[in-house]
Formats: C-alpha cells, structure tokens, sequence
C-alpha cells in the first residue's frame, strides 16, 4: 500500500496506513506509537503526529510543544523534599524543579535549607537534646519519689521487710545525686545509676 500523504488541511490525498506517534493531551509527553488506517479525505486522530520524536533521554521526558519535539525535565519518582518542612514531597508533573524543592535529603530534623544545601541547626538540635534530658530527669526523679514513698511508707507502718532500710538510703541518695545532674551537657549527660533491687 502506498504512503499515505495529506494537503496542507491535514487531510489524507490517499486511503492507506500511516504510522503515527501519539502524546498526552495536557503534556505533549509522547506515550506510543501505532500503525492507524486512515481514510482519503480524513486527518489524523487528536493528540497524534507523524513527525518521529526524539530519542529517550535519562532524567526528561519526550513532549511535543508547538508542533515540535523537546525535552522536558522529568522527576516523577524521584524522592523530593520542602525546603521548608523537610517533609517528601511527590513529583507529578513534567518540568523543572519548584524552587522550595529538593532531591536532597535532610541528615537530621534539624537541619535547614541554606539555598543550596541542608546545613543543621546546632543550637535547635542541642535545645531538643536538653529538652529530651530533662523530660528524662523528670521521669527518673519521679521514679525515684515513688520508691522512696513506698519504703517510707512500709518503715513509717511496721511494715518493712528485711533491706527495706538499706534501700530506702540508697534512693534517696539516687535522688540527690540525680538532683545535681545538669541537662545542659545534653547529649553527654551522665546519669547516676539506679539502686539495685
């Protein structure tokens, strides 16, 4: 069968086969190609051209603008982050990056965008890590506190048992070395060790 050829209306001069490249409606981003039988006095089907596009290209998308082929970045599927939240962000359309996005992922939940890079914030990092220590000061003073009720409590009844004693001098002693821990030299903080039972 002869090569289908069309007037400057796009319509087809013959009845035949033509092979056409087809693309997205919205993206021009080409999708597939397929052999289609057009009819004398028919154009070709919407969103479709016989022009041969261009080859694939890593990292872009072939799309057809303006009756040609380009290329156009594409970072569908590709792991992006807020330059302000830090939170991942999905790529779904074709084109460049948006300028508060990036392929590069935080270190830490402190670090912040510098324009070019994540760069931590030493002392919002240390301020969580003081904050941490002394939510963890808290939790063993009160620990402590308890312990030393509950023993207080059996000694004060007549109802302690042997080492009861013993081990009500050793929390409170926990407590007073626990009560000069400094959470500022978080993370380095060295905690004294609990009474053993």
């Amino acid at each position: 069968m002869a090569d289908v050829q069309f007037n400057d209306l796009g319509f087809a001069k013959l009845t035949g086969i033509v092979h056409l490249y087809h693309v997205a409606p919205y993206s021009g981003e080409f999708l597939f190609e397929s052999d289609e039988w057009v009819s004398v006095g028919v154009g070709i089907p919407a969103y479709s051209c016989i022009d041969v596009p261009l080859s694939a290209k890593p990292g872009f998308a072939v799309c057809r603008i303006n009756d040609n082929w380009e290329y156009v970045e594409d970072h569908r599927g590709v792991e992006a982050y807020s330059t302000q939240t830090q939170k991942p962000i999905e790529i779904t359309m074709l084109g460049p990056l948006p300028a508060d996005v990036t392929t590069l992922h935080p270190a830490t939940p402190f670090d912040c965008w510098n324009g070019d890079n994540w760069v931590t914030d030493e002392a919002a990092k240390h301020q969580a890590e003081v904050e941490a220590a002394a939510r963890q000061k808290r939790d063993l003073e009160q620990k402590a506190n308890a312990a030393i009720e509950t023993l207080n409590d059996a000694i004060e009844l007549g109802l302690a048992e042997q080492g009861d004693e013993d081990m009500l001098k050793a929390w409170r002693a926990y407590r007073v070395k626990l009560s000069r821990v400094g959470v500022q030299a978080a993370p380095g903080v060295t905690w004294p060790a609990l009474p053993a039972d």
